[in-house]
């Protein structure tokens, strides 16, 4: 066979000059695309079949002529990727393939990435049975099941609400058939930090995370049951540095912000932020190592994405690694600009009007924004830290593949010239001479969503993953991933509050965290949009946020057509056919609470400090007593016997009453009532 073009979809001839349209997908996988490309497969006569590598192959009855032609070629491959949605279906039934709490369904396409069986053939344990979160409440199969219901598609919302903090909504939808459970999954935990010592406050704080799984649940399922264990023993670590102290050396309270003190074992300023970013990043390479140590262990297939947000110290902190996507829809006030007038002779307005209709230009409307919270990690997006891995570990590539960009696609025609190019991290272009190397197959392939990492892997970071091979090679995806994520952090306490407004969602914002089975077929803009529009509808609901997370997933799911197909409700365009998992929380909720958290510590820092100043009048006014009791002892001593014990007791106890130095009483028996020292 002679290679012409290099895309998505590879195009190669034989000698017949027969095209075959080469596909990176395994066995068992021919079936589900004839059955999706069957209304189009005849214009193209297509036919598929396989090659002795496992690649399926796509023979199309056309010349070489025809098919060089790029038109054909990208509505062929768009066809072909719209088709698939990017995702792999469920293979069948079968050795490593379970129905219920399995975890080993197949999806994006990917190869094999898990173990089932030891090095002694012994099939390895569950670590955590298949479930949905716990705050939905389906404790049954049958609650499961009806919950994977691949025809109906159901949207899922938490029987009680008041499970989760502020009303937070929460909706779900599973994916319309590419695997046989749902692989997303959600979790939220409230803790606390409390130190040993009491110098310090406890210190509340909430975490959410939202993950993706891929090529089974196994991963995402870990992360969902571990993560919060891992982040809090990492904000335990800095415990001393991160929380406010109950009072300071000279007796009286410290601010509860104050600016951390410069250790002398540190040579650069820390703040707060910075620690708890520092955790942040630790738990999920943590979370990471988890998985790498029980894949020999137990059956946690494939690798998910992780969107998480912590809510501490009145600050909002989001971290991200993967695809999912966090959004602070927000509603801001504007206002309209007053409209010019024309001046008449001598300066005089035309059209005269009152104060009040000048007024009139400059009322305040809100406008509805989308405020991003996290990036994407796609191929596309990270493609220069990619290429930057495969150009410094060549072994990586494996002599299949080579760590470049060119700015046209090159063929053999190409060869011997010119042609712009760009490796590593290069942000700008160059020219090189095209040669016989340059015409392997790109490391990335596609852009946008639709980008692929070896021709297998459509998101670059997350957890899991570790056994992942290149499709049609042996050749490792795990060094070119990552686990770190991005975290970017909001502060709650400088946001501008007008009361008058009624507009604390808008102004505090509402997070949507959301699975990209939302994002594929939704805008940020579109969903702020949305959010706010099904508020308007319902206003004092208790469950509104509920509502607005279920209008969400309804939106992105569509309806199914009379052929099956689903299509977005206001278009004709495809629906995301992929699993579907929205958060709503309403930002304002929290900074609440975290305001009476504040005035509580302040209140007992007060009290504290006053207690400290009555005790150090109490040590003032016992030492002042010391001399007068000494003279009265001394003479005493010389007429009559000492006093008794009893005697002597309430003699110390008397001292209570003496006024300080301050001229202030102290009343009595207030030392017995204070806090031991």
């Amino acid at each position: 066979m002679q290679e012409c073009m290099r895309i998505d979809a590879v195009f190669q001839f034989d000698t017949n000059q027969q095209a075959l349209l080469r596909f990176p997908f395994p066995y068992g996988f021919d079936r589900w695309v004839a059955e999706k490309l069957a209304d189009w497969c005849s214009v193209y006569r297509i036919e598929p079949c396989c090659d002795k590598g496992g690649q399926l192959l796509y023979c199309v009855n056309a010349t070489r002529k025809k098919l060089v032609a790029l038109e054909m070629f990208n509505r062929i491959k768009n066809k072909v990727l719209t088709a698939v949605a990017l995702d792999q279906p469920a293979l069948p039934s079968g050795p490593g393939h379970q129905a219920y709490g399995g975890g080993t369904s197949s999806g994006s396409g990917r190869g094999n990435s898990h173990k089932e069986y030891d090095a002694g053939g012994k099939r390895l344990p569950k670590k955590f049975q298949y479930a949905r979160p716990p705050f939905l409440q389906l404790l049954t199969y049958d609650e499961l099941k009806a919950s994977a219901d691949h025809n109906v598609r159901p949207i899922i919302v938490p029987r009680d609400i008041s499970l989760l903090p502020w009303n937070t909504g929460y909706a779900e939808c599973v994916n319309s058939g590419k695997s046989k459970w749902n692989e997303d999954q959600a979790a939220f935990h409230r803790q606390v930090l409390s130190h040993p010592s009491k110098q310090y406050h406890d210190l509340p704080y909430t975490y959410f995370g939202i993950y993706d799984g891929h090529a089974g649940y196994g991963a995402a399922l870990a992360a969902a049951n571990q993560f919060h264990y891992i982040l809090h023993e990492k904000l335990v670590d800095i415990i001393d540095l991160l929380m406010p102290r109950v009072e300071s050396e000279n007796g009286f309270a410290m601010p509860l912000h104050a600016t951390l003190p410069h250790p002398s074992l540190f040579h650069k300023q820390v703040s707060k932020d910075e620690l708890i970013v520092g955790a942040l990043e630790a738990a999920f390479a943590d979370m990471d190592a988890v998985l790498a140590e029980d894949r020999d262990k137990y059956r946690n297939a494939g690798g998910c994405t992780a969107l998480v947000a912590l809510f501490i110290l009145g600050k909002l902190f989001v971290a991200n690694a993967g695809d999912s996507r966090g959004v602070l829809c927000k509603r801001v006030k504007r206002r309209k600009v007053p409209p010019q007038r024309a001046e008449c002779n001598g300066g005089v307005t035309c059209n005269a009007a009152s104060e009040q209709e000048a007024g009139a230009g400059e009322e305040d409307e809100f406008e509805v924004v989308a405020e991003p919270c996290s990036f994407d990690h796609t191929p596309d997006t990270e493609r220069p830290r990619l290429l930057t891995v495969g150009k410094h570990n060549p072994a990586l590539l494996g002599g299949e593949y080579i760590a470049m960009e060119y700015a046209k696609k090159p063929t053999t025609k190409d060869l011997g010239a010119r042609i712009l190019y760009r490796q590593g991290a290069m942000k700008g272009w160059t020219y090189k001479t095209l040669t016989a190397t340059d015409l392997k197959i790109p490391l990335i392939t596609g852009v946008g969503k639709r980008s692929r990492l070896l021709g297998t892997i459509g998101v670059t970071r997350g957890f899991g993953d570790h056994d992942l091979k290149a499709l049609g090679s042996n050749l490792p995806i795990k060094p070119f991933l990552s686990a770190h994520p991005d975290v970017v952090c909001f502060d709650l306490c400088q946001v501008r509050h007008e009361p008058a407004d009624d507009n604390s969602d808008g102004e505090y914002g509402l997070l949507v965290m959301a699975t990209d089975g939302l994002w594929d077929v939704s805008e940020s803009q579109q969903v702020a949009n949305t959010v706010f529009g099904t508020l308007k509808r319902f206003p004092a609901e208790r469950h509104r946020y509920t509502m607005v997370a279920q209008e969400l997933v309804a939106r992105s799911r569509g309806r199914a057509n009379e052929s099956g197909h689903w299509r977005l409700s206001d278009s004709r365009a495809a629906a995301t056919v992929d699993d579907i998992s929205v958060i709503v929380i309403p930002v304002y909720q929290y900074y609440q609470e975290y305001r009476e958290w504040t005035q509580t510590v302040a209140a007992r820092n007060q009290m504290r400090s006053t207690n400290a100043s009555v005790v150090a009048s109490v040590a003032e006014a016992e030492l002042a007593a010391e001399p007068r009791n000494a003279t009265n002892e001394m003479s005493s001593s010389s007429e009559s016997e000492p006093p008794e014990e009893g005697q002597e007791a309430e003699n110390n106890l008397n001292t209570i009453n003496l006024q300080p130095a301050g001229g202030k009483n102290v009343p009595m028996g207030l030392a017995d009532a204070l806090p031991a020292k």
